[in-house]
């Protein structure tokens, strides 16, 4: 129940996420994973059944935790220049992608939140429908479901202009005592165990690679691969030969 849309052959297959190299950092330094919350995403057709509320015997209502759900993105894209032109695109910062697979990334929820695993703790794969789908999805019944796995499930809906990102979302349902004063949601994970690869941006000094690499092992203490994506790397072969007769 805590995994939507996901076949169990998917829940060992990679997802990634890209990230400023420092927040990577912390997550390793402090052993801590951090949501944001859902109404703060950018685009804003995020949360939109919980927004709109609904009119229930004539009554219009509004319900009072549509804030109350948080999250991370990941994406089950492994080759992708757009994913590094949208969350990399400054090419004199540092990003990393970090690299885990469904199972591990929700064992790490579900363990600093042991009590509210069933109810509270999801991680969903993304469908991406037509503006128009996603309204009739919305008006699809008469008889309102009322559970943290359906309204999970309503966030998990986004339009078909993104689904170049291959998105999986990484959701919890918290209760207002939970709220830290930044508003994010902060959780302790060993990261060792979530995470299996780095990958260093692309926009790199390809010179300065073994130096770089050194200093992310050292900040992190990973002791898997640590890659540099080489998505803009120019092809290292070798000249064709012609004759001339």
């Amino acid at each position: 129940m805590n995994f939507l849309n996901f076949e169990d052959i998917d829940l060992d297959e990679h997802i990634y996420r890209i990230m400023p190299q420092n927040y990577v950092f912390n997550l390793f330094a402090r052993r801590e994973n951090v949501l944001s919350p859902i109404h703060k995403w950018k685009d804003k057709f995020e949360n939109f059944q919980l927004k709109l509320g609904g009119v229930l015997d004539s009554k219009a209502f509004t319900y009072g935790f549509a804030n109350h759900f948080v999250g991370q993105c990941w994406s089950r894209e492994a080759y992708s220049e757009a994913m590094w032109g949208i969350y990399a695109a400054d090419p004199e910062k540092r990003f990393v992608r970090i690299r885990s697979t469904p199972r591990r990334l929700l064992r790490e929820l579900i363990n600093a939140h042991p009590e509210a695993a069933q109810d509270r703790c999801f991680l969903g794969v993304v469908e991406y429908k037509r503006e128009a789908a996603l309204k009739a999805w919305l008006h699809r019944s008469s008889e309102l479901e009322v559970s943290p796995s359906a309204f999970a499930k309503s966030l998990l809906l986004k339009r078909h202009a993104f689904r170049h990102e291959r998105e999986v979302r990484l959701l919890y349902f918290r209760e207002p005592q939970d709220q830290n004063n930044d508003s994010l949601h902060h959780y302790q994970v060993d990261p060792h165990a979530m995470i299996t690869q780095i990958m260093a941006d692309p926009n790199r000094d390809r010179r300065e690679w073994e130096r770089d690499k050194a200093a992310i092992a050292t900040a992190t203490e990973f002791k898997g691969k640590i890659k540099r994506s080489k998505i803009y790397d120019a092809p290292d072969w070798n000249p064709p030969s012609y004759s001339s007769n």
